[in-house]
This record gives C-alpha cells, structure tokens and sequence, in this order.
C-alpha cells in the first residue's frame, strides 16, 4: 500500500533522516517507536508529503507520490555498485545511495548513467498529491481542527468542497461518524467546548469521512491528559479489527505491543530494527533498542 524507498530529508544542514526505505502492506498495523528527535514524525510527513523528501521515492498503492528519483533507477544503481566493488565498499543498496548522495561520487564517476536516467524518469507522471491525500486520513498530535467551525462543518467541509459527496450526503455520513463515537449530540458545538479526547475522536472521524485507504496517526495521545487516553485508543482498536491499513507513530508501548503487526524502531534518522511486536519487545537485537525499551517498559 505504502513504499518509502531510501528517503533523506534535510532540513538547511541538518539530516534528519537518511536512506530510510519501508513497506506497508494492505490491511498492515505498522506502529513507529523511537526517541524524540528520531525521525518518526518527519516520516510519516513525508508519506503523504506534508514534508517533501530531499531524495528518494513514495509511492501509494502503485503510484507514484514523488518525482521520482534518477539515483534509484536501475542503470544507476548498478554503475554505483560496480564502483562500491572496485573500491572496496559493501554493494549494500542504501550504503551505496549514502554514499553517492553524501560525496557527489555519482556526477563525479557515472555521470553519463545518471543523466540517462535522469532523462527517463523525468518520463513518469506523478498522480495528483491532493488525489493522493483522499486515500490518506492523517490523525496530528493537536488535532488540527477549525475552530471557527462547528464539528458538523468539520467534518463535511472536505467531501463537500472536493465534490465527494452532496452537502446532504455528508451531513447524513457525518452523522453516522458522530453516532460511532458516541458524540452525535456535539454536531453542532463548536471545537472549543470539548474536551481533549473528543477533539482527537472527531479529528479521527473527520479523517474518515473521506473514506481513505490509509491513516496515519502522529502520536495521537501526546497532547491528552492520561484520562483521556483510553477513549482515543479504543477507537484506533475498533479500525485495526475493522482491517484498516494504519501506520502509528506513538510512545504508548503496551497499545503498541497490542495493535501491531509490525513494529518499526528508529533512532538518528534511520530505521534500526523492525519485528512484530511479541519479538521486538522480549528479544531485541539491536543495541540501541534494547537501551530505548530498557527505559520506557
């Protein structure tokens, strides 16, 4: 459903992250877990292009997000790694883009493959980002809902001004969305009334009003009182059973272990590890990992 393949993203002259590729599949539960500054949230950006990778690839159910990127395509890739052979260099795929990418090795060596393949992924179209993002309901840390608008108008303001649905289909979808949450009376309230845990609720439903192929939660639960936690990931619960693809990043471990299929641990701009959860939790490899869990199970 969702390939990230060797993306970097740099914010002026600091990496934040740096040749980090993942799959997720249809229906997958992938949960994101790391320190602070790691990268987590930068990714998820990225997967719906709130943040646009320096280099490398998106792609959402087979199309591209990106422009795509001449230092993946296959002529490259295997000049570099003739060149990382000769000089004595792992022909590991990211090392070899890490290293090309960091030195300018590629220009300076293979610059008759790279303009090549320069010419011909210039060739492949790009699908509308906007498009793209209907299939993709992103969940933020603070809500990131209008204020000067009621709940109702929050959540048919985009089905409607995208022409997705009638200002009376919505309205009716809305309301079955409110009525799940339990929240049907608040339709008309405004944002400001409501507590911190109804606010995510409604900002998880008004994802869902799209009817999007994909969420992705950034730490949804950070900004709550401990309270109101509880409310929020019940919710999550119900679209994983429901088999919604999800990507979540979070620091609520035991919702994790439960929740995932897959578990991705990244640390200084990378992924270090990933396993499903009963495997990263009791038996880490990584040393790095094992240091983060230590201190927060």
């Amino acid at each position: 459903m969702i390939s990230v393949k060797n993306i970097y993203k740099d914010f002026g002259t600091l990496r934040v992250l740096n040749a980090v590729s993942c799959e997720i599949k249809d229906g997958e539960k992938v949960v994101i877990i790391g320190p602070s500054g790691s990268g987590k949230s930068t990714m998820l950006r990225c997967m719906n292009l709130l943040e646009s990778p320096t280099y490398g690839e998106i792609w959402l159910d087979g199309k591209l997000l990106t422009p795509a990127d001449p230092y993946l395509h296959p002529a490259v890739m295997q000049t570099s790694k003739t060149y990382a052979k000769l000089y004595g260099k792992m022909p590991d795929e990211a090392e070899v883009i890490r290293a090309i990418k960091e030195k300018d090795l590629l220009k300076k060596h293979e610059g008759r493959a790279y303009q090549a393949a320069l010419k011909e992924v210039e060739k492949q179209n790009q699908i509308d980002i906007n498009l793209a993002r209907q299939q993709m309901g992103m969940v933020f840390q603070h809500f990131n809902l209008f204020n000067n608008m009621t709940v109702l108008q929050n959540l048919t303001l985009a089905p409607v001004q995208l022409k997705l649905k009638s200002k009376e289909e919505a309205e009716q979808h809305a309301m079955q969305l409110l009525t799940r949450i339990g929240l049907q009376d608040k339709a008309n309230v405004y944002p400001s009334t409501l507590s911190g845990g109804q606010k995510q609720r409604i900002a998880i439903v008004r994802a869902l009003a799209m009817n999007p192929k994909v969420m992705l939660f950034d730490e949804p639960t950070s900004a709550l009182d401990p309270e109101m936690v509880g409310e929020v990931l019940d919710l999550i619960r119900e679209l994983a059973d429901e088999g919604m693809t999800m990507v979540i990043v979070t620091h609520e471990m035991g919702f994790a272990r439960e929740v995932a299929d897959r578990i991705l641990f990244m640390d200084g701009g990378q992924i270090v590890e990933e396993a499903p959860p009963a495997e990263l939790f009791t038996s880490p490899q990584n040393p790095r990992t094992k240091e983060f869990l230590s201190k927060v199970l």
